[in-house]
C-alpha cells in the first residue's frame, strides 16, 4: 500500500485561519481636504446664501476744468444660493449574522462592524468621484442604442471621451437612462448591473434593456425597484454635491452656477483652455497666469488624473539628470513613484483616480469651500440607529440602518482658478470599484 501522504490525510488537517480581513477596495480622496469646511446648520432651510460683489462703480474717469465729471455709478451685486445635498447609505442585517459573527471564535470581524464601517467608507469613495464632476451624478453616456443585455458605453462622468466609459458602472449597482433632452427617465429602463467587461467600453444587465433609451443617455443610479417604470425622483441625477468640472468652469457644463449666471456674470466664470494636446509648462502658466488677472488668483494646486500626471512626468525627462549616489544604479523616476507630489514651480501637483480623463484643474484653494449640515451621521431620530425591518405580518428577525451626510461644495471665486481640457496623455483602463 502507499504510503500516507498530504491528500489522503487532509480530513485530518487543521486550516489556520489568520486572523483580519484585508481591504481591497481603494477609498481616499484627496480634493476633499481642499475644501474648508464651514458649518451651514446655523443657515436653516434648505440653501446657504450670500451677496457677492460682480460689478465695479463704472462712474470714474478724468475731466479737463469746468468739464462734466462721469456720471454717478455703483457697485453691482447678485445673491449666490447653495442647495444642501444629501448623500445617503443603507445596510441590513438579519439578527442571526449579527449574533454568529460575534466574538474572535466566530468570525473574522463581526458582520454589524464591516457593514457600518464599510458603509461609511463606500459612501466617502462615492464622494470622491461627486467631487471631481458637475453635480449631475452621469456615469457614463449609452454608445448607440442597445436592444440586448448589453450596453455600450463612452463619456464617462459626461466627460467626452471613449475610453474607459464604464469606470464609474460597478456590477450590483441598479441604474436608469435620463433623456439629456428632457430630464426624463427613459420608460421602464430601470437595469441591475450584472457584469463590467475589463475592456471598459460595455457592461451587461440582468434583463434586456428597454427599446426606449437612446443614444447618448445619460446613465444614472436608481434607488427603486427594478421592475419600476421609472421615475427621475428615485435617482441620483442632478442631486449630487457639485464638483470641480462645474464649480472650475465658463458654462460648458453648469451654465448657471449655485443661482448666479455665468452670462449674465462673466466674473463667475474660470479660464478654460480647451484642446490643449501635449501638455507643456507655457501652457500650464498661461492658466496661472489667466487665472491672476481675471481673479487675483493665487494657484497651490494642480489636480489631474494619473495619466495626466504621467504626461507631466514625460513633458520633463528631457530636463532631469538620472544621477544618484551610487552612479551604478541611476534612478530614473521621481518622487512620484512613491507617491509623494510633484511640483511645477512649486504648485503642488495632486493625483486623483477619479478626475476627469485629459484634464487639469488649477485651484485657489483660499476659495474653495464646503457647506456642512450633516457630517456624517447614523439616523436615529426615533431613539435608535438600528430598526426593525417590518411590521405585523411583515415583521422580520432583521434590523437596518441609514447613514447620511448633508454637504455641497463651492468655490466662492471660480475667477481665481482654471482648467485645462484635452490634454493628451495614454490612460490605461483601470475599473474603479
Amino acid at each position: 500500500m502507499p504510503g500516507q501522504d498530504t491528500s489522503a490525510y487532509d480530513d485530518v488537517l487543521k486550516t489556520v485561519y489568520e486572523g483580519g480581513i484585508r481591504e481591497l477596495i481603494p477609498t481616499k480622496v484627496k480634493l476633499y481636504n481642499k475644501f474648508q469646511e464651514k458649518d451651514a446648520r446655523d443657515w436653516g432651510g434648505r440653501y446657504v446664501e450670500f451677496p457677492i460683489k460682480v460689478g465695479r462703480n463704472q462712474g470714474t474717469g478724468w475731466g479737463t476744468e469746468l468739464g462734466n465729471i462721469p456720471a454717478a455709478g455703483s457697485q453691482q451685486f447678485t445673491t449666490v444660493r447653495i442647495p444642501m445635498r444629501y448623500q445617503y447609505g443603507r445596510i441590513s442585517l438579519s439578527a442571526q449574522v449579527m449574533k454568529a459573527s460575534q466574538g474572535a471564535k466566530a468570525a473574522f470581524a463581526p458582520a454589524m462592524e464591516q457593514e457600518m464601517d464599510g458603509l461609511i467608507r463606500d459612501m466617502t469613495s462615492e464622494m470622491g468621484r461627486a467631487i471631481c464632476y458637475d453635480g449631475r451624478g452621469v456615469l457614463a453616456l449609452l454608445n448607440g442604442d442597445t436592444t440586448t443585455t448589453t450596453a455600450t458605453v463612452d463619456s464617462p462622468g459626461n466627460v467626452a471621451g471613449a475610453t474607459n466609459g464604464s469606470r464609474f458602472i460597478n456590477p450590483g449597482q441598479r441604474i436608469t437612462f435620463v433623456n439629456p433632452a428632457t430630464g426624463a427617465v427613459r420608460a421602464s429602463a430601470v437595469e441591475d448591473v450584472i457584469t463590467v467587461p475589463a475592456a471598459g467600453t460595455t457592461f451587461t444587465t440582468g434583463t434586456t434593456v428597454a427599446g426606449a433609451v437612446a443614444d447618448n443617455d445619460y446613465i444614472v443610479k436608481y434607488h427603486g425597484a427594478q421592475a419600476d417604470a421609472g421615475t427621475v425622483g428615485n435617482t441620483s441625477y442632478a442631486k449630487e454635491s457639485m464638483g470641480l468640472l462645474g464649480l472650475i468652469d465658463d458654462g460648458g457644463y453648469v451654465a448657471t452656477l449655485h443661482g448666479v449666471s455665468r452670462t449674465s456674470y462673466p466674473l463667475f466664470q474660470s479660464t478654460v483652455i480647451g484642446s490643449v494636446g501635449a501638455l507643456s509648462a507655457d501652457v500650464l502658466q498661461r492658466g496661472i497666469d489667466l487665472a491672476d488677472q481675471r481673479g487675483d488668483g493665487d494657484i497651490d494646486t494642480l489636480a489631474m488624473h494619473h495619466s495626466v500626471r504621467r504626461a507631466y512626468i514625460a513633458m520633463t525627462d528631457g530636463e532631469r539628470r538620472y544621477v544618484s549616489g551610487d552612479l551604478s544604479k541611476p534612478d530614473a523616476g521621481t518622487v512620484a513613484a512613491k507617491k509623494r507630489s510633484l511640483t511645477f514651480g512649486g504648485i503642488e501637483i495632486m493625483e486623483e483616480k477619479h478626475a476627469p480623463y485629459g484634464m487639469v484643474f488649477g485651484l485657489d484653494s483660499s476659495t474653495c469651500s464646503r457647506y456642512v449640515e450633516v457630517a456624517g451621521e447614523w439616523m436615529d431620530e426615533d431613539g435608535a440607529i438600528l430598526s426593525r425591518i417590518g411590521s405585523g405580518s411583515t415583521l422580520q428577525d432583521a434590523f437596518e440602518a441609514v447613514y447620511r451626510i448633508w454637504q455641497n461644495f463651492h468655490i466662492e471665486k471660480p475667477n481665481t482658478c482654471f482648467r485645462l481640457d484635452g490634454v493628451t496623455a495614454t490612460v490605461v483602463v483601470a475599473h474603479i470599484d
